[in-house]
């Protein structure tokens, strides 16, 4: 009878800061209607363990902390009335945000405070710093929640040069608890559905995360796109499942759907057009969460017809030849990230990139590996093959795989983590 490990996985989180994460976050922004138990409800019921009330209006807020505390449902608060600030937006009154905490300390599932909407002048990012650290003070067992703001903003980009150093500049004036990131691409300017995201400045933005991430010891969280946004007239749910794959790639370990008005609810709070599609992806992710949280993105790496036409891609970019287990090329629109737990057991994920077909990938391995399945099903590790110097896979349209790889001529044995505190 195969072997059963089970290793232990701890909390994640800024080591400077009180607050740690223990589990994969499924949340949203703009959890928010007319009828605020139906869409909370409704949140709950379409797979999101936490929700943002982004853009709530003060009685909105005040009901979702009732509602959220009545239905299970962690909720990261937000009121601009109260506290707070949405990129130039603030609401500076001495002490308001320690007024509001205190006011709600006795409601358990209110599990942070959003800080600042995508700050990034230099007295927005001050800003949100002095509130970080007040909330810290007051509660120090909740998230200060900031979002940075994507490259695509009015200031700092990557065709100026200066996003990377604004990010950093991010993380180092605010000192937040995890690094969160919006990037909402498909119908950003130059965006077409032939060449899909192949030329999105996506991938950076998202290798910049990964690379502070690591450097500050920053759990990653990402918003993902999930409506029409900037109107490109064609939006399903292959490319919503493709931007959330992407993200978890790059080692993230929380994904933020944006919006929930227009895609999970409507503004009544009755369930629209992706609350089904939404809802068994969340599954999917709900079972793979305890393995995900206990891995690290070592590399990504993407076929060649990724093209930012930016330099810093190209240094951040990596190929095969980088790779601890491929052995050519990556076929078009195939995207592996390799994985590796505290225990030195090494993890590949696959990303069908192509939300328009679905595709099968022939891998060509270095050497010979036992291949486990990690199952969206029950989250369990099967073994699907003993030994094999390729990886055969059929992906539909956006979808990944996440398989743990062993040298073949190792004992065999599945894995299980527990969250240790």
């Amino acid at each position: 009878m195969m072997e059963h490990k089970i290793f232990a996985r701890y909390p994640l989180g800024n080591k400077s800061r009180a607050w740690k994460q223990d589990n994969f976050v499924l949340s949203n922004f703009s959890a928010r209607a007319s009828d605020m138990r139906k869409c909370l409800r409704n949140c709950k019921d379409a797979g999101f363990n936490t929700v943002e009330i982004g853009w709530a209006t003060h009685e909105q807020a005040e009901e979702a902390v009732i509602y959220c505390e009545q239905e299970g449902l962690d909720l990261i608060f937000q009121d601009l009335s109260r506290y707070g600030g949405m990129q130039k937006y603030r609401h500076c009154k001495e002490d308001a945000l320690t007024e509001v905490i205190r006011e709600k300390r006795a409601y358990k599932r209110l599990v942070g405070y959003y800080i600042w909407d995508e700050p990034w002048k230099d007295d927005q990012l001050e800003a949100a710093r002095k509130l970080t650290d007040e909330c810290e003070r007051e509660a120090p067992d909740l998230l200060p929640f900031t979002v940075a703001i994507p490259s695509y903003n009015p200031d700092d980009t990557w065709e100026n040069g200066t996003f990377a150093s604004y990010i950093e500049r991010y993380v180092t004036t605010i000192n937040p608890p995890i690094l969160s990131l919006d990037y909402y691409p498909v119908g950003l300017p130059g965006y077409t559905l032939e060449k899909q995201l192949d030329d999105s400045k996506m991938w950076l933005d998202l290798g910049c995360m990964k690379v502070l991430g690591e450097k500050y010891g920053l759990p990653l969280w990402f918003y993902y796109q999930g409506v029409d946004l900037h109107k490109a007239g064609y939006f399903t749910f292959p490319m919503i499942r493709s931007m959330m794959y992407a993200a978890t790639l790059y080692g993230c370990k929380g994904l933020q759907h944006f919006s929930a008005v227009g895609s999970i609810i409507d503004e009544d709070g009755n369930r629209e057009w992706s609350f089904e599609d939404q809802k068994v992806i969340h599954e999917e992710f709900r079972n793979l969460g305890g393995t995900l949280m206990a891995l690290t993105s070592k590399r990504v790496i993407h076929d060649a017809s990724v093209d930012t036409g930016i330099a810093a891609y190209e240094e951040m970019h990596q190929t095969e030849k980088d790779s601890a287990y491929l052995s050519a090329p990556l076929p078009k629109r195939a995207s592996v990230a390799e994985f590796e737990d505290d225990y030195g057991n090494g993890y590949i994920m696959i990303l069908n990139r192509d939300y328009e077909i679905a595709q099968t990938f022939e891998l060509p391995l270095n050497g010979n590996y036992r291949l486990y399945e990690v199952s969206k099903t029950d989250g369990c590790q099967y073994v699907i093959s003993d030994s094999t110097d390729r990886i055969e896979i059929t992906l539909d349209k956006g979808d990944a795989a996440l398989y743990r790889i062993q040298n073949a001529s190792e004992e065999a044995f599945t894995v299980e983590y527990r969250l240790m505190k």
